[in-house]
Order: structure tokens, then C-alpha cells, then sequence
């Protein structure tokens, strides 16, 4: 199976969204989300899959005690997404996320991908975390601006897809979440 980055080199999205790595100042909601509602594991591993060009999250999670790494195919170097899936890929991570990294994915198919890239990077019982930003929550897909895409859907219409890699996936604090079986 490909991984991630040599998927989405090998056949270009339409859009590749890495303008939408926006969160230079702002933690996303998920990760103080799950640490209210769901905690986030001290000594564990985490990996951010479209974590975007910025570690606040990995501050945030290392503050906590949890060990977190960014993995971006559009925002880091090749470099340092090996590094990552090196350390904390390929059956390390305790927990994944995809953290507004759905919604502006355009093609079924490679939201699929970064789905089968967050499972490979789990353990058995890991647990993934995906949060959608639902844009105006018409379902109807749009470019946003230059090399941008927002699908527009809710997050439970999501969840299918989800559970076509995570099976037990469900939504719960406006969290998609579920575990490696």
C-alpha cells in the first residue's frame, strides 16, 4: 500500500489546501476538545496527520506529557515527514488525528488515503481523533480561494467514510473518534 506523501505525488489532488494551515496562534478546538472531554494520555505518542506548517499542537500535546509529531505532505519537507513516520509512524502512534484536514480534501479517494495513513501509524487500539470544519454546512463543495477546497458537509456526514477504515468510529463532542482494531 502507498503512503500518503507517495500517493499524493504520484497523482496530484486538484486542490492541495496548504494555505489552509492557518493556526499559527490558535490551537485547534479539537485538541482542547479531547483534553476536557476525552485527555489526551501522558507518555504517549501522537501523530498529527495534516498538522499543517505550525507546532502549537505539538506544544500544546508535549506540555501534557505526550510525545507529538506533524506530519504534512504539503506544509514539511519530505525530510521531515520521514523523520516522523521514522519515530512515530508504521504502528508507534498511540493516537492520530486529522484535524480539519478532511473537509478540504475534494476526492473521496485521497480523504481515504490520509484515513489508511493514520491506521497504519496506529498501534492496535490506537485511537484516532478527526474534527471537520463544516464551512456553511451545505454539503455542496466549493474552491475557497487559490488552491483551496472546503466540502462543506457535516461532521457525521463524514463519518461513513471514516468508518470504512475505523469501524467503530463514532461521534461523540463533535469529535470523530474510534480505534485501531
Amino acid at each position: 500500500m502507498k503512503s500518503f506523501l507517495k500517493f499524493l505525488n504520484e497523482d496530484a489532488q486538484e486542490f492541495t489546501s496548504a494555505a489552509t494551515s492557518i493556526n499559527k496562534n490558535k490551537l485547534p478546538e479539537a485538541y482542547s476538545t479531547i483534553h476536557k472531554k476525552m485527555g489526551w494520555q501522558k507518555g504517549t505518542t501522537h501523530i498529527d496527520i495534516g498538522g499543517g506548517k505550525f507546532d502549537n499542537a505539538k506544544e500544546f500535546l508535549g506540555n501534557l506529557g505526550v510525545e507529538a509529531h506533524v506530519y504534512d505532505p504539503y506544509n514539511r519537507t519530505p525530510e521531515h515527514n520521514q523523520e516522523v513516520m521514522k519515530r512515530a509512524g508504521q504502528g508507534k502512534a498511540d493516537s492520530a488525528s486529522l484535524f480539519n484536514v478532511l473537509n478540504v480534501i475534494k476526492e473521496p479517494e485521497y480523504r481515504q488515503e490520509a484515513l489508511r495513513t493514520a491506521h497504519q501509524a496506529l498501534k492496535p487500539g490506537g485511537r484516532i481523533f478527526i474534527s471537520i470544519y463544516e464551512g456553511d454546512k451545505t454539503g455542496v463543495g466549493k474552491k475557497t480561494k487559490a488552491d483551496s477546497w472546503q466540502n462543506n458537509m457535516a461532521t457525521a456526514a463524514h463519518l461513513p467514510e471514516v468508518q470504512k477504515i475505523f469501524p467503530n468510529a463514532k461521534l461523540q463532542h463533535g469529535i470523530i473518534h474510534g480505534t485501531k482494531e
